[in-house]
């Protein structure tokens, strides 16, 4: 099983009428890779996203988390079991409460049954409250926001609440994260911050990464392999110097 990809994904498409979204895409992302998916607007990459995640429901084939065939599975199945989580372009936090509290609450929803068993009476649940707060602090150095961690996360830049939101997916321990546009509207400072923490969560925890990003200097320094989609279909895929050399790529992604 553990020569397997963790994501194996064979002839996917989604078709909306006669439109053909996503048209019969195959890519993998192997265990412990940070993988790239780039390609103009409206390639269908966000549509992929969404029939590999479970938001949408693929016309055609075939989606492998861990070995298993997820196929079909709603999203709410998928981010339950917290093998995989995806990220949208919207980030949202709980606004009222600090970076700690955001945390622990992502945990408490993904590791535990309910509320009440979390936080109810009993030593019991002050042990597993304590693990989730360990694990947030942890978390919480990794993102470079510890020295705002009892800041109201509403009172954060965006960029720091896309970093909140990122930490709080790590606290189930997932397999594979799947991130839409995570240094979008951030500026360069906190760029450089963002892709540290992928880092880290990749060579710390293992955590395997496929990352749809416009910003071709940060594909290019992250990740390790690319692969381009244009029109619903994969263009190209490899490394990615190979990648940015493409002439097909450049004509359809880089304008030439």
């Amino acid at each position: 099983m553990n020569g397997l990809p963790i994501l194996d994904i064979s002839g996917l498409c989604k078709s909306y009428g006669a439109v053909r979204a996503v048209d019969g895409v195959d890519l993998h992302v192997d265990r412990g890779e940070i993988c790239g998916l780039i390609g103009p607007n409206g390639s269908g990459k966000s549509t992929f996203f969404d029939c590999v995640t479970g938001l949408a429901r693929p016309s055609a084939g075939a989606v492998k988390l861990d070995g298993q065939d997820i196929t079909g599975w709603s999203l709410n199945d998928i981010a339950r079991e917290g093998r995989m989580l995806r990220s949208f372009q919207k980030t949202v936090v709980f606004s009222a409460l600090d970076i700690e509290e955001n945390l622990v609450i992502a945990g408490q929803m993904f590791t535990f049954p309910g509320i009440l068993s979390t936080f109810g009476i009993g030593a019991a649940a002050r042990n597993r409250v304590a693990a989730l707060r360990d694990r947030a602090r942890e978390l919480i150095k990794i993102a470079g926001l510890w020295d705002v961690r009892f800041q109201p996360a509403g009172k954060l830049s965006g960029g720091q609440q896309k970093l909140i939101q990122f930490a709080s997916m790590l606290m189930p321990e997932p397999k594979l994260i799947l991130l839409d546009e995570p240094m979008a509207g951030i500026n360069p400072k906190l760029i450089e911050r963002v892709v540290e923490s992928i880092r880290l969560a990749n060579t710390s925890f293992g955590v395997s990464f496929l990352i749809i990003e416009h910003n071709i200097d940060v594909v290019t320094s992250l990740c390790q392999r690319v692969v381009v989609l244009d029109q619903g279909r994969k263009l190209a895929e490899g490394m990615p110097g190979e990648i940015v050399q493409n002439q097909a790529v450049r004509e359809a992604y880089l304008g030439g």
